[in-house]
């Protein structure tokens, strides 16, 4: 399957340039989308922490920042790019679909479409430089990491960059995918400031200088009216050098009265001091090219002496990249930071003794990567009249709450909900479905002894039942009514198809009290997945099977929307595994499963999960710190809360164990219909001896279900 880079540039027929970042994610700050100025953020964002995480990241070897004062907000975008494909391929339809994508090239058809690639515009030619040997080499690993990070048949770089900044700042920022056009920004090219780096000197730490340089340049360029475009780009040093990242960093400022046309305006720029270059931000003895000593390199090429000259020595790259007046003008920076390259040209070690992948230490990442919310009414890219402001598409919008990959146990792989134990807000569609609930009730002689809901928008005589509870505690039925005697639990389902576990503690508390549950649906479709598959050969709903499924060795068990946690940390599944699959056997053990059905955790069912020997990652809270720590007790990283600590791995959720094999004498299914409500009736079939799977183990699963689980757990909250 053809995959697009994450960077595509190109001229399309009409002339103009087309510099995307597809997959880009966008960060949203609170108070943008709604104008509310009470929620508007007022201080730094580390992202130093995300960005070792997303360097963690399978697919993902060089991490861009970009960054520049937008219409509402100061804009800010995480790019993950890969070494395994090239970020100059040719594209010749980017808004094609990704079918005829495929088509186009499955067939191989030679195209004379208009557009034209810019190799020439990423650096010329194929990425030749040897690299800042002394500084930047990562053990033979590629210099110039380009994009198309791959897992499985989808790019999924873009929701893991995502998860992890949710992970880290929860609901306090927004997330968004987006497409990223910097094409507007590129019609003339602007001169361009590469942060450069004098040998054996080192950038002042943050600790130290207690500034970011990021966030300096964002504040002093924003109060000044500039409209600029920054870029950082990440790479892990390799693991034999003495430092842990190379950074690449570029300042282009827009409106400043110089741009790069003809020569006369390239030696205009090269013989004027400058404002707004990148190494005035920067703490420490830092340098970057507008700063470099040309002059004394252009006399000594000029003399005929029988020894060649540095630049003589260079000719070819000479040819390719251009004179040493468009390096410290910064042409050839311009063009890769269109490009997201990182484009190391030799001259500026060989010539000036300065590196433009910089070394650095962790402690020195908050420099680059670091947000600073600003807000704006107008944007500083409105009173230019030769370029325009860069624009983005939004492709998938986030949500402001940190989330998890794992379900419930069900089919429905792509579930996701929140870390945390579920919200006792419902949906409207619930809502709903409650208040005609009641209405039904009422029409059928039923008394309304309580409602877990505070609105149901039905007059009711006194006592008020949405402020009664019939039963102790958090958890209770949606509604409980009473006819002829008899006490009937109400449970609506909505939207909750892929949480089985849910439904079954609310059973289980019904068969606890000795009270029938009628669950509600909206549909009939709804109420037979309730009971079971389609079409129905076997007991596969949780009515009728209170278990996901059964194999030669045991039962496997639906979960709980519940960490595992103890005082003294948080269970997290082994890195490669999304899921927790936990396993009842006839000997009243229960274990948690590994990929390859190694033991990761294992306990007796009758005890709490909690006090189970398990075998995995875990988090725990040290002083002011998260600590991440393997299964044998490593320290991995620090991190400042519990969800940066454990990002890219998944909680261990508790078990479901139930408290019968199933739930069919005690349960009516019914469908929301025309008339009110219809009883879904079961099926003769059911009578028959079914040879599926699931029941073909059913006698010795109900057996050590039954025996294990009679009374209630510690797994099922009844109330």
């Amino acid at each position: 399957m053809h995959r697009e880079p994450t960077t595509q540039l190109y001229v399309d027929e009409n002339g103009n340039l087309r510099a995307y970042r597809v997959n880009a994610v966008r960060l949203v700050f609170p108070g943008v989308a709604d104008d509310t100025d009470e929620r508007r953020l007022d201080g730094l964002l580390p992202l130093d922490d995300v960005a070792e995480d997303v360097l963690d990241e399978y697919g993902i070897d060089l991490l861009e920042l970009l960054t520049w004062p937008g219409k509402a907000q100061q804009e800010y975008f995480l790019i993950g790019h890969s070494s395994q494909s090239r970020s100059d391929s040719r594209i010749e339809h980017p808004e094609e679909s990704e079918s005829e994508s495929d088509t186009a090239d499955d067939a191989d058809e030679a195209t004379t479409d208009p557009q034209t690639t810019l190799q020439a515009a990423t650096d010329g030619e194929d990425d030749a430089d040897s690299g800042d040997a002394t500084a930047g080499s990562s053990d033979g690993e590629p210099d110039q990491p380009v994009s198309d990070g791959r897992d499985g048949d989808r790019d999924t770089r873009a929701e893991r960059i995502k998860a992890i900044v949710d992970d880290h700042y929860g609901d306090k920022i927004g997330t968004e995918i987006c497409t990223v056009d910097l094409g507007p920004i590129g019609k003339i090219p602007v001169p361009t400031s590469r942060l450069l780096q004098p040998a054996n000197l080192a950038i002042t730490s943050p600790k130290v200088s207690w500034t970011s340089a990021t966030a300096e340049l964002v504040h002093d360029l924003n109060d000044e009216r500039i409209a600029y475009l920054h870029q950082s780009l990440l790479e892990p040093a390799g693991s034999s050098a003495p430092h842990d990242h190379l950074v690449t960093s570029r300042l282009a400022p827009f409106g400043t009265g110089h741009g790069i046309v003809t020569e006369d305006d390239l030696t205009q720029h090269v013989e004027t001091d400058n404002d707004y270059r990148i190494s005035d931000y920067v703490p420490g003895p830092s340098e970057d090219n507008w700063g470099l000593p040309i002059e004394k390199h252009k006399r000594y090429a000029n003399k005929k002496t029988t020894h060649p000259s540095k630049l003589e020595q260079y000719d070819e790259m000479f040819l390719r990249d251009g004179p040493v007046e468009a390096l410290a003008a910064g042409a050839p920076e311009f063009r890769a930071m269109l490009g997201g390259r990182v484009h190391n040209d030799d001259r500026y070690e060989e010539l000036f003794g300065a590196y433009g992948r910089i070394p650095i230490e962790k402690s020195e990442l908050k420099h680059f990567f670091t947000a600073l919310p600003a807000y704006f009414d107008v944007s500083s890219f409105g009173q230019l009249t030769t370029i325009d402001e860069p624009d983005f598409s939004t492709e998938q919008l986030g949500s402001h709450a940190p989330g998890t990959r794992q379900s419930y146990g069900t089919d429905h792989s792509g579930d996701s909900i929140p870390l945390s134990d579920s919200s006792d807000e419902e949906s409207d569609r619930h809502k709903e479905l409650v208040i005609e609930r009641i209405k039904f009730l009422l029409r059928h002689g039923h008394q309304i002894i309580a409602v877990d809901q505070d609105v149901i928008e039905v007059d009711l005589s006194d006592p008020d039942p949405t402020e009664s509870q019939y039963l102790s505690g958090e958890s209770r039925p949606d509604i409980v009514s009473k006819k002829d005697g008899e006490i009937l639990f109400h449970e609506i389902e909505v939207e909750n198809d892929s949480k089985p576990a849910a439904l079954l503690t609310n059973l289980a508390r019904g068969v606890y009290h000795d009270h029938p549950v009628h669950v509600i649906t909206e549909s009939q479709s709804e109420a037979q997945g309730k009971l079971w598959s389609d079409p129905p050969t076997a007991k596969d709903g949780p009515v009728s099977m209170a278990f996901k499924d059964t194999d030669e060795t045991g039962t496997i068990l639906y979960n709980q929307q519940k960490n595992v946690s103890t005082e003294a940390c948080w269970y997290l599944l082994p890195r490669d595994l999304s899921e927790s699959t936990w396993r009842l056997l006839p000997t009243d053990t229960v274990q948690l499963v590994g990929k390859d059905g190694s033991i990761l955790a294992e306990g007796d069912a009758e005890q709490p999960v909690e006090s189970y020997e398990f075998h995995t990652p875990r988090v725990r809270k040290d002083g002011s710190d998260w600590v991440l720590e393997s299964a044998s007790g490593e320290e991995l990283r620090r991190r400042r809360t519990k969800d940066a600590a454990a990002s890219g791995y998944t909680f261990v959720w508790k078990p479901l164990i139930p408290t019968q094999f199933e739930y069919l004498a005690n349960t009516t299914v019914e469908f929301q219909s025309e008339n009110g409500f219809t009883i879904f009736e079961k099926p003769p079939l059911w009578e028959q001896p079914q040879q599926s799977a699931s029941i073909r183990y059913e006698d010795a699963a109900k057996a050590f279900v039954e025996c294990t689980c009679l009374a209630p757990s510690d797994f099922v909250t009844i109330s």
